[in-house]
């Protein structure tokens, strides 16, 4: 990828992201209830191969919004494209702060995950073959389910593959030292975790790896002025002393998402298994006005 790319983040330039094309062989299926919090309801949007299987891998996107704002449909086209490759994906939306501060948003992703997990059989996929993918704090979230694990009634919350593009890994970080030039992240880091480091640490895919954690993809841009990419290439030497296998790739500005979407399907298709090979050709599609 380019070494000298921008961040999606960056305000250096912008562009017009082309309209949403759903392929004509995904089925998406939208507003659909992974789990309730009293009065409220999370949605997640799914999209599905039209051709019956089982066995499929599964991923679960996470949106960007730097943990207080941001949409689902971020993440439309990567899970339309991973679809058109054979993998059921579900974008979930999540829990905000600093209304609701860690773990809720945390809390909310693994709760996707086992919604997953527990639609296997209804959805046709692996239960041990689901993977995340997120961006900036969605990227921090998929990080979180490939490093931890919180079961409920025996159903697990982690995942087995991560793709993360420009995520937080090491949140002291940002309360420790002026580690971006723009204080928006640093704020948005102390509306989600508070100002304790102690907390900060428990909420770091960084210091919460082991020797357990799914394989990752870590994406930034080397011009991102919200993440610094040093963070992601720390959490990718971490996890490679670790011994868990740990890519990593640099892409630019919006248009250049289309770089990334071969890498990112090469990397779960690699790590998810066979069940999901690359067609040969783009599957034909039709535009989707959201």
């Amino acid at each position: 990828m380019d070494a000298h790319a921008q961040s999606p983040d960056s305000t250096a330039t912008k562009l017009r992201d082309p309209p949403f094309v759903l392929p004509t062989s995904v089925e998406l299926r939208t507003d659909v209830v992974y789990v309730h919090h009293g009065s409220q309801d999370l949605q997640l949007d799914l999209f599905i191969p039209q051709k019956p299987g089982h066995g499929r891998p599964a991923v679960a996107y996470l949106h960007g919004g730097g943990w207080h704002s941001g949409t689902r449909r971020q993440f439309w086209r990567h899970a339309a494209h991973m679809a058109t490759q054979g993998f059921v994906g579900a974008t979930a939306q999540y829990r905000f702060a600093p209304t609701h501060p860690f773990p809720a948003a945390v809390e909310d992703a693994q709760a996707a995950v086992r919604w997953l997990r527990c639609q296997a059989a209804t959805l046709g996929i692996a239960a041990d073959l689901i993977g995340a993918v997120g961006g900036s704090a969605g990227g921090h979230l998929a990080a979180l389910l490939g490093t931890t694990d919180v079961p409920v009634e025996g159903v697990s919350s982690r995942v087995q593959a991560v793709v993360a593009f420009n995520g937080e890994f090491d949140l002291p970080a940002f309360l420790a030292t002026p580690v971006t030039t723009d204080e928006r992240m640093s704020h948005a880091v102390q509306d989600f975790v508070g100002p304790h480091p102690r907390t900060a640490q428990q909420a770091s895919p960084l210091h919460q790896a082991d020797r357990q954690a799914a394989p990752t993809l870590p994406l930034h841009g080397t011009a991102d002025s919200l993440v610094p990419f040093t963070q992601s290439v720390a959490f990718q030497q971490r996890l490679q002393a670790l011994g868990v296998p740990a890519e990593h790739g640099f892409f630019n500005h919006s248009p250049y998402y289309q770089r990334a979407l071969p890498v990112m399907a090469q990397f779960l298709v690699q790590v998810l298994g066979e069940g999901a090979a690359l067609p040969p050709h783009p599957a034909p599609a039709t535009t989707w006005s959201p």
